[in-house]
This record gives structure tokens, sequence and C-alpha cells, in this order.
């Protein structure tokens, strides 16, 4: 699932019906999309997570710790090459989705926005992906942070025509999710970030 997360996005598997609503853990899923046209694929999250918004921000831009959000991501490096104001980042992930698995690279250039938000957009170069975008944003509500994640992808790689399709939708569903819940997890056990 994602970019940072797109870092997160492909490497999800958890199974909630799409477009479901619900709770996952201590924080709240308010809404969650999955949707495909053509060979891109696009995942929408609207969630409250119980943690200060520069907490999950931080915990985001952990980019050598990036396995912490998700156990599919194997390895996350930051390498040069990247335009001012940002990271250029490797992400290793090994994706399964039932009995099909597939190691996923992915490189992307972050940068966290004047507004705060978080944007990813991957380089074709050195990745599995066409194409890649993911956008976090966040804001203070009474109740938490409330964090929309948006993200697209268009793989490189072949998918199978019947159930190709179905089968990255779901996983950049459940990933997602689970990488949302790991987040939180992490913003409320206040484990420290390596410099």
């Amino acid at each position: 699932m994602s970019i940072r997360v797109l870092i997160l996005t492909l490497t999800l598997f958890l199974a909630l019906a799409p477009f479901g609503v619900g709770m996952v853990w201590a924080g709240e899923v308010l809404q969650v999309g999955v949707g495909r046209v053509d060979r891109r694929y696009a995942v929408d999250i609207d969630a409250r997570i119980n943690a200060p918004v520069e907490r999950l921000r931080v915990l985001l831009t952990d980019y050598p710790n990036l396995a912490r959000i998700n156990a599919s991501i194997q390895r996350s490096e930051v390498l040069t090459g990247a335009p001012a104001q940002q990271q250029r980042v490797r992400i290793e992930a090994h994706v399964c989705v039932g009995v099909f698995c597939k190691n996923i690279v992915q490189v992307q250039d972050v940068g966290v926005l004047t507004d705060g938000s978080i944007l990813a957009v991957i380089v074709p170069q050195g990745s599995d992906f066409h194409y890649g975008i993911a956008r976090w944003q966040f804001w203070d509500e009474p109740t938490g942070t409330r964090m929309r994640f948006h993200s697209e992808i268009e793989p490189a790689f072949w998918v199978p025509p019947i159930i190709g399709p179905w089968l990255i939708q779901r996983a950049l569903q459940a990933e997602t999710l689970k990488s949302v819940a790991n987040l939180e997890r992490l913003a409320e056990t206040g484990v420290d970030i390596q410099p």
C-alpha cells in the first residue's frame, strides 16, 4: 500500500470488505476505498488516530525504519539524488496475497509539504511501478488526529487479467489498513526514532 505508505500500499493483506467502515484498533477507520481504472489502482483511507499529528509525521518520515510500520517491508533506505526538500527512499517488500507472493521494489521521492502533508512520488527507474503517488494529510480533532491517505499505483509487472486485479485491490486495502494500525500502535508506545 505504502509510497511512503505507497511503500505500504502494495504491502497489505487483511480481510475487510471493500469500501467497508469499522473499528480495527483503538482508532477508528471512517472509510476505506479501493478502486481500479485500467492498470492503475487507488486506495483511499479516512481514519481517526489516537496520536498527535507531529508524532505520526515523524514515524512516517523515519525512512530507514519503515518495516516497523509494515512487516512486509524487508528493507528501506535513503538514497542520494532526490530533488531539493525531499528524500529519495528505496523500499524492498515481500508481498503475499493468498498463495501469490512477489518481491517488490519502490524508489520514491518523499517530502513534507508546507501544509504538513506528506507526498511520495514513485521514480519509475529502479521501481517495479510505472507510476505511483501517495499523500498523507493530517489535522487535529477533539478526539485525536484525522488522517486521510490517498495512493495510486500502476505496476510495471504483469498482472493476470482475471484474478490479478482483484488480488491487488484486496492486498492494497489490507496492507494499508495494517500499516495504519501499526502506525497508531507505534505512536502510542513512544518508540524512539533513529536519526
